[in-house]
């Protein structure tokens, strides 16, 4: 089972570089993301370089509302290592009675609870015959448990019995991935802020129809002024007309924020993926995304725009339709590749029987 696409935001957060400030804030739970974003970050920052967000992001997780946490243990896609995490600091029953029926909680993390796990809680163990076998160490570890009933020891042996299990040298248990390095924030230089006026930053963010519009250049200007963190509380929390000036920062986090941010619409999305003046890192980020490329509009507009990655634009061509395909195969601003590609579908489609010789 894969896990869910990974907020932008994170994923920046996961980088590094991103101003101390800006981490104990999300630490907090002052960010407005989404539930499932939320403990996503607050996760990765309990192994943060910083004590003080360490010590915010432990509160903040720990104290997260149980109405929103259970949704997100229960979620096969959620990320193990945060299934992990709540198996073993949460004590609330009724969450644990998800986590532990999740088949995508680690092998490991149930073992580590197996030996001390109230009867009722052992039973959601016991009844995972698949896991069980799978990892005999955790049989082990839960026959050692002395909350255990008499039914329960007797369908354990039972299992032992059936598969045969210690009559021969059982094969060793799969190693436990290791889990990714986390790069220390400090190790990883925070971005410099870019030495622009605040006119020189509307040049360089604005159309030229834009900087005709008074009212979007004052704007432009109001949001240059703000530091790092305001910017990202923006992205998440403002209008989609800030939202279309954010998403051209410079500052690689705001970006992300602004595609991370929970009141994102899809027709936005489309736009986005035909600017031409957002970094390519936005781009890569909508062409990974597999609910957003579900979206004509938005492939249609990755083909066609030349800052997209050409390895990830000419997946596309295919999916386009032959008056699309026939236009970007003569349109001179695509790249040289993408061109290529779209008029060899377009001959295909021209040739007897529409597939081409063979």
């Amino acid at each position: 089972m894969g896990e869910r696409a990974s907020n932008p935001l994170v994923e920046q957060f996961r980088k590094g570089g991103v101003p101390r400030e800006l981490r104990l804030m999300a630490a907090q739970g002052a960010l407005p993301l989404k539930p499932a974003d939320l403990v996503d970050l607050l996760h990765h920052l309990l192994v943060d370089a910083d004590e003080p967000v360490r010590a915010a992001a432990t509160t903040s997780l720990r104290d997260f509302p149980l109405d929103e946490l259970r949704p997100i243990l229960k979620d096969k896609e959620s990320p193990p290592a945060v299934l992990a995490w709540a198996v073993a600091h949460r004590e609330e029953r009724e969450l644990l009675e998800v986590v532990l029926q999740n088949p995508s909680l680690p092998d490991e993390a149930v073992e580590a609870l197996a030996a001390t796990l109230p009867e009722h809680l052992a039973e959601l163990v016991v009844i995972n015959q698949v896991r069980l076998l799978r990892r005999t160490s955790l049989l082990e570890a839960l026959e050692a448990n002395g909350a255990l009933s008499s039914d329960q020891r007797r369908r354990l042996r039972e299992l032992r019995e059936t598969f045969r299990i210690g009559e021969q040298p059982a094969p060793a248990p799969a190693p436990s991935p290791e889990p990714a390095p986390v790069a220390p924030v400090e190790a990883i230089a925070e971005e410099e802020p870019v030495e622009l006026t605040a006119e020189e930053a509307v040049a360089r963010l604005l159309t030229e129809e834009e900087k005709q519009d008074a009212e979007k250049m004052s704007v432009v200007q109001e949001i240059y002024r703000m530091n790092t963190a305001d910017k990202v509380v923006r992205a998440l929390k403002g209008s989609s007309a800030e939202r279309a000036i954010l998403i051209r920062d410079p500052n690689r986090i705001v970006a992300g924020a602004v595609l991370g941010s929970p009141r994102l619409t899809d027709p936005e999305i489309e736009r986005f993926a035909g600017m031409k003046n957002v970094s390519d890192e936005v781009l890569r980020h909508i062409a990974s995304n597999k609910d957003w490329t579900k979206r004509y509009g938005v492939i249609s507009s990755l083909v066609r725009n030349p800052r997209t990655p050409v390895a990830l634009g000419i997946n596309f061509v295919s999916r386009l339709n032959p008056r699309d395909m026939k236009s970007i195969s003569l349109d001179k601003n695509v790249s040289e590749v993408i061109r290529k590609q779209a008029l060899k579908f377009v001959r295909q489609v021209g040739e007897p029987g529409g597939q081409g010789k063979h």
